[in-house]
C-alpha cells in the first residue's frame, strides 16, 4: 500500500521582476513572509453529445482554454512591497540643506493643520525642521508665538494654527524655517503592470518538500491593506499566470530528500 503524504504547507516566496520592455529579470527578491499562498486554475470545454437516438450520452470533450491564477499575503510590510500593491516604485528623495527656507499658507484656519514645504517635488513636504518662526504674511513685524498661537511637529514639519490664539481666520501667514539635508525613501503610485517570473521554495515540516516555478506571471493588488486595526498589517495580491513562449506556464519539482 502506497505511504500517505500528509503536508503541511510552509515556504518562501521569492519573485524576479521583469525590466521594462523585456522577460529578462532583475534577480529574485524574497517576499518576506507570507501567511497564505494559493493556485487556482479553470478549465472550459467543449463537449460533444450523440442524439442520434434516446438520451443524449456526451462522446467527445476537448478543453477549449485553461486560466491559471492565484493569490498571497504577504505581512512584511516593506517599502518594495508598499510599492507593488500601488502598481509603483520606491524612489530615493534627496533634500538640499536650506536655510531660511519659506512657506506660505493664506487664509488659514484655526484648529486646522498646514504641512510645511509642500510641493510637486517634495509631496510630502519637509521635516525635522529647525529654527521656526511664524509671521502674519501682510504684517511681517507681527510675529505669532509657539505654544500661544500654533503648535509645531518640528520631525513632521507640520503646524497646528491653534482656536482662540492671534491667528485669525482667513489670516495669510509665512513660515521660514530651516531644513537639514537628508536621503528619504518614497513610495509613488503608477498604473504599469507588474510582470516577472515567480518562485515558491516549500520548507515543510511535514510532507515532501515541492518546489513551484512560474515563468511568467503578473501580479496585482487584491482587496483591503488595512492601515490600522488591531490586526498585524497584510498585504494582499493576485497572481495571473501566464504562459511564457518556450516555458509552459507551471514547473514543480519534489526536492530530494536530504
Amino acid at each position: 500500500m502506497e505511504q500517505m503524504n500528509y503536508t503541511l504547507g510552509r515556504g518562501e516566496l521569492y519573485f524576479n521582476k521583469f525590466k521594462t520592455g523585456t522577460q529578462s529579470g532583475i534577480g529574485e527578491r524574497y517576499f518576506g513572509n507570507t501567511p497564505e499562498i494559493n493556485t487556482n486554475a479553470e478549465v472550459e470545454n467543449l463537449d460533444h453529445f450523440n442524439s442520434d437516438r434516446g438520451v443524449k450520452e456526451k462522446d467527445a470533450s476537448v478543453v477549449l482554454q485553461t486560466t491559471r491564477g492565484g493569490n498571497f499575503i504577504t505581512d512584511h510590510v516593506s517599502p518594495e512591497n508598499i510599492a507593488l500593491f500601488y502598481l509603483g516604485a520606491v524612489q530615493a528623495l534627496t533634500i538640499t540643506a536650506q536655510t531660511g527656507a519659506i512657506s506660505l499658507f493664506n487664509e488659514v484656519t484655526p484648529g486646522l493643520f498646514y504641512q510645511l514645504g509642500e510641493d510637486q517635488a517634495n509631496p510630502m513636504g519637509d521635516r525635522n525642521v529647525t529654527n521656526v518662526v511664524v509671521v502674519d504674511a501682510d504684517t511681517p513685524a507681527t510675529t505669532f508665538v509657539l505654544g500661544t498661537d500654533y503648535l509645531l511637529n518640528a520631525a513632521l514639519g507640520r503646524i497646528e494654527v491653534l482656536v482662540g490664539g492671534g491667528i485669525s481666520k482667513d489670516d495669510n501667514l509665512k513660515v521660514t524655517y530651516d531644513v537639514p539635508a537628508a536621503t528619504r525613501e518614497v513610495i509613488v503610485s503608477g498604473s504599469a503592470s507588474v510582470e516577472g517570473s515567480l518562485r515558491y521554495v516549500a520548507q515543510n515540516p511535514v510532507g515532501d518538500n515541492v518546489d513551484y516555478f512560474w515563468p511568467w506571471v503578473k501580479i496585482t493588488p487584491n482587496g483591503d491593506f488595512a492601515l490600522k486595526g488591531d490586526e498585524w498589517q497584510q498585504i494582499p495580491f493576485t497572481i495571473e499566470i501566464l504562459r511564457r513562449q518556450g516555458y509552459e506556464a507551471v514547473y514543480a519539482t519534489k526536492r530530494p530528500a536530504a
